[in-house]
C-alpha cells in the first residue's frame, strides 16, 4: 500500500537524521547528547529505571507501546478499523533493516550520566525539566568598569590635550615677547602643528586609538582655524576674502575627515566651528545677504550629512543651532533694515524640512516630528521678534496664516492619500490659534479657541491621531478655563454665547467620542464629559437667573433659583427615563438632593416663613413625583417574564 510505504520512507529518513545528529553532536566538543542526562537529577534515587522496549523492534502486538498496569491497550473507536502498519498493531513490520536507535534510553548502549541538564543552544534555563521550587538563580553579575580604560585611553587624552595647547601657548607668547617669532613665522608654525597633529591622529586611527585620534584630528582643524584667524585678523597678512575661503577649507577638511572616519562627534564639532566662521571674518562693512546666506547653506548642508549617515545627534545640532548665530549677527550689526534677511534664513531652512519629509522621510520619524514642531514654535518666536507691532493685525498675522493653510493643505493631502498626518495637524492647528490670537479681541478669544479645540479633537478622534487629540485636548483645556472665569453681565452677550458653546461641545465630543471609542481606557470619558456639562449646566442656570432677577427680592430671587434647579432635576430624571440610562437618571436624583440641601442650608436662614413653605410644598411635590416616575418605570421592566416572545397563533 501507498500509506504502508510512506510510513516506512518517513520511519528510514527519521533514522538517518538521528544518525547524523549523534554524529554531529560527537563531534562539538563540550556538548553532548542531551538524552544522555536525566531530565531530572535525582530522579533515579527515587525510583528504579523501567526497562523499555527498544523502538520498531520486532515484538508482540502492542509490546512497542506498553501500557502501565490494569489499563487497556488502546483499541480505536466504535467501529473503527486498525491501520496496517501501525506501532503496536498486528502487521507492523518497523521496516526493513530498522533496529532501535542508538543511544535510546532503556536499550543497550544507554548510560544514564549524572549531572545537571545541559542547555542547548535556543532553550530556557529549565528547558525540558520542572523549575526549582525555590527562588532562582540570580544574573551573573555586570563585569566592573574598567576604571583603568576609560581614565587612560577615553579623558587623559582630552584633558591633556588642552594641558599641551595651553603650554604651546604660553611658550609661544614667550617667544614672541622676546622678539624671536615674526608674524609670519607664527603663522608658518600655526600651520605645521596642525599638519603634526593630523598626521598623528592618522596614526592613532590606524593603531586602532578612537579616542586619542578623535581628539589630534578635531584639534588639528581648530589650530588651523586658530592659525587662519591670527593671519587674518590679528596680523592682517591675508584679506577677508582669502580669510573667509581658507575658514571654508578648514571645515571642509574636517567634515571630509569626519565621514571617512565615521565619527559623529568629529561632524558635531565641524558644525559648531562652521556656524563661527562669519564671526572670524574681519569686515568693516558686514553684509546680511553673506551673513545669514552662508549659516543658512552651511546649516542645510550639514543637515543632509547627517541624514545620510544617519547621525542624530549632529542632526539636532545642525537644524537648532542654527538660529543662536542668527540671532546674535542680527543683535551684535545694524540689520535693522535687513531683518527679512534673517527671517527668510528661518523660513527657508523650516520650508525645506518640511519637504524633506514629505518627498523622503527620515528614518528616525520621531527626531523628523520633532524637529519639524521645534522647527516651526521657532519660526513663530522669529516672527513676533522682529514684526510684532502694538495696535492691531501686521505683518505678523499674514505670515501666520499663510503657514497655517500650508500645513493644512498639506494635512488634507496626506488624508486623501489614505495617511494620517500626526504631526502636520498639529502644527497646522497651532498656526491657526496663533492667528486666532492674534485678530480676535479679547473678549471673544476663549469662546474661538474652544471653538478651534472641539473641531480639532472631532478630528483627531475620526482619524485616530493621538498628537491631533492631544493637541487639541490642551487648547480645549485651554479655552475651557479661559471660560469658566467669564462673569455673565448681560443675557445678551459673548460671556453667555461661550458658556452655551461650552456646555454644547461637551455634549457634542461626548457623542462622538461613544461612536468611536478606541481602546478600553476611553470608555469612561463619555461619561465624564456628561457630568461635567450636568455640573457646569447648574453654574450656568445661577449665572443665567442672577442676572434675571436681580431687580426682584431676595425672597424672589431664592424661590426662583431653587424653583429652576428642581425643574432641571425633573427633567433630567425623565430624560433618563426616556433614553433608558440609569446613570442620566442618576444625575437628575443628584440635583434634586443638591437642591434640597440648597434650601435648608442658604435659603431658609433668609427667607421669610411664606416663601419656606412654597419651597417645601415645590420640593416634596418634585420629590414624591419623582419617586413615582421611577416606581412605575422599575415596575414596567419588571413586568415581562423573561422567556422567548409568544408566537402569532396561526
Amino acid at each position: 500500500m501507498d500509506l504502508e510505504r510512506r510510513i516506512e520512507q518517513l520511519e528510514a529518513k527519521m533514522k538517518a537524521m538521528e544518525l547524523e545528529l549523534n554524529e554531529l553532536r560527537r563531534d562539538r566538543p563540550g556538548v553532548g547528547d542531551p538524552r544522555q542526562q536525566p531530565v531530572n537529577p535525582g530522579a533515579n534515587a527515587q525510583r528504579p529505571l523501567q526497562p523499555q522496549v527498544p523502538y520498531a523492534s520486532p515484538q508482540a502486538p502492542g509490546a512497542a507501546y506498553p501500557n502501565p498496569s490494569g489499563a487497556q491497550p488502546y483499541q480505536g473507536h466504535p467501529g473503527q478499523q486498525p491501520m496496517p502498519g501501525r506501532p503496536g498493531v498486528p502487521g507492523y513490520p518497523g521496516g526493513p533493516g530498522m533496529g532501535p536507535y542508538p543511544g535510546q534510553p532503556g536499550t543497550a548502549g544507554y548510560q544514564a550520566q549524572a549531572g545537571p541538564h545541559q542547555v542547548q543552544p535556543g532553550q530556557e534555563p529549565y528547558y525540558g525539566q520542572p523549575r526549582p521550587a525555590g527562588p532562582q538563580a540570580q544574573r551573573p553579575p555586570k563585569p566592573p568598569v574598567d576604571w583603568e580604560h576609560a581614565i587612560a585611553r577615553v579623558w587623559l587624552p582630552r584633558v591633556f590635550i588642552v594641558v599641551l595647547l595651553l603650554g604651546v601657548l604660553w611658550g609661544f607668547i614667550a617667544a614672541v615677547s622676546a622678539g624671536y617669532l615674526t608674524q609670519p613665522v607664527r603663522c608658518l608654525l600655526g600651520l605645521v602643528a596642525a599638519g603634526a597633529m593630523y598626521f598623528f591622529g592618522e596614526r592613532q586611527v590606524r593603531a586602532q586609538r578612537e579616542g586619542l585620534a578623535q581628539v589630534l584630528l578635531g584639534g588639528s582643524v581648530a589650530v588651523l582655524m586658530l592659525t587662519f584667524f591670527a593671519a587674518h585678523h590679528l596680523y592682517e597678512l591675508i584679506p577677508s576674502w582669502l580669510a573667509f575661503l581658507l575658514y571654508i577649507l578648514s571645515i571642509a577638511l574636517g567634515v571630509w575627515t569626519a565621514v571617512r572616519r565615521r565619527s559623529q562627534t568629529l561632524v558635531i564639532i565641524m558644525t559648531v566651528g562652521g556656524y563661527l566662521i562669519p564671526f572670524l571674518v574681519k569686515s568693516t562693512e558686514p553684509n546680511a545677504w553673506i551673513a545669514a546666506g552662508f549659516e543658512l547653506v552651511f546649516s542645510l548642508a550639514m543637515t543632509a550629512l547627517s541624514i545620510r549617515y544617519a547621525y542624530r545627534a549632529a542632526y539636532f545640532v545642525s537644524i537648532g543651532v542654527l538660529h543662536l548665530p542668527l540671532m546674535i549677527l542680527y543683535m551684535a550689526g545694524d540689520f535693522e533694515g535687513s531683518r527679512h534677511v534673517f527671517l527668510g534664513a528661518v523660513f527657508l531652512q523650516h520650508a525645506l524640512l518640511l519637504v524633506l519629509s514629505l518627498v523622503r522621510p527620515y528614518r528616525h520619524r520621531v527626531d523628523e516630528t520633532v524637529s519639524l514642531m521645534t522647527g516651526f514654535g521657532l519660526v513663530v518666536l522669529w516672527i513676533y521678534a522682529l514684526y510684532n507691532q502694538a495696535g492691531g493685525p501686521g505683518p505678523e498675522s499674514m505670515m501666520m496664516i499663510i503657514w497655517a493653510v500650508i500645513y493644512s493643505l498639506i494635512a488634507l493631502w496626506r488624508v486623501m492619500s489614505g495617511r494620517i498626518p500626526h504631526e502636520y495637524m498639529a502644527i497646522a492647528t497651532c498656526a491657526w490659534l496663533i492667528w486666532l490670537v492674534e485678530i480676535v479681541s479679547r473678549e471673544a478669544l476663549p469662546l474661538s479657541v474652544l471653538i478651534e479645540a472641539s473641531l480639532g479633537l472631532c478630528l483627531g478622534i475620526l482619524l485616530r491621531s493621538r498628537m491631533q487629540q492631544l493637541t487639541s485636548a490642551i487648547l480645549y483645556l485651554f479655552g475651557g478655563l479661559s471660560i469658566l472665569q467669564l462673569i455673565i453681565h448681560e443675557i445678551l452677550s459673548i460671556e453667555t454665547l461661550s458658556w452655551i458653546a461650552l456646555l454644547a461641545s461637551l455634549a457634542g465630543l461626548s457623542a462622538v467620542l461613544r461612536r468611536h471609542l478606541a481602546e478600553e481606557w476611553q470608555w469612561k470619558v463619555p461619561d465624564i464629559l456628561m457630568w461635567s456639562a450636568a455640573l457646569l449646566s447648574i453654574v450656568f442656570l445661577t449665572e443665567v437667573t442672577s442676572v434675571l432677577t436681580r431687580n426682584l427680592s431676595f425672597d424672589l430671587q431664592h424661590l426662583i433659583l431653587s424653583a429652576e434647579y428642581a425643574l432641571y432635576a425633573i427633567i433630567v430624571i425623565i430624560y433618563g427615563v426616556m433614553v433608558g440610562k440609569s446613570m442620566v437618571r442618576l444625575a437628575g436624583l443628584i440635583v434634586l438632593l443638591i437642591t434640597l440641601l440648597k434650601v435648608i442650608f442658604f435659603d431658609l436662614p433668609g427667607v421669610s416663613l411664606a416663601v419656606r413653605a412654597i419651597l417645601f410644598i415645590g420640593l416634596g411635590v418634585a420629590g414624591i413625583a419623582v419617586s413615582r416616575i421611577l416606581y412605575k418605570r422599575k415596575g414596567a421592566d419588571t413586568e415581562a417574564p423573561p422567556g422567548p416572545p409568544s408566537l402569532p397563533p396561526e
